[in-house]
């Protein structure tokens, strides 16, 4: 099972708009949970997060063009969990269990 199908299952809507459009850090905080080392990155015009991992830029569209984005420092971070939409706490407790058992599928 794919991050993207559970997300859609568990929405049953258009998860990339979602993903592009305001709840981009909630995507973030899904892949950080299953890679711990990755490293948030913000696009350089400050309109989108995203997940660098092994020095690859990841959303939910995936993959995405290393050159367009920059590492957050602190004061990005700071904008970007005050400002970016976030998921009530049954939403978050929800999709960490999905993700959790899917992690446990990959291994």
């Amino acid at each position: 099972m794919k991050i993207n199908e559970f997300l859609s299952d568990y929405f049953n809507c258009d998860i990339y708009n979602m993903f592009l459009n305001g709840y981009c850090l909630e995507y973030y905080k899904i892949l950080e949970s299953i890679y711990p080392d990755c490293k948030m990155v913000l696009q350089k015009n400050n309109d989108h997060c995203a997940c660098l991992i092994n020095d690859e830029v990841y959303d939910v569209s995936g993959l995405c063009d290393r050159d367009s984005f920059v590492i957050a420092c602190k004061e990005d971070v700071d904008f970007i969990y005050s400002f970016y939409k976030k998921f009530d706490d049954g939403v978050k407790k929800d999709i960490k269990q999905g993700i959790l058992g899917y992690i446990k599928v990959l291994k």
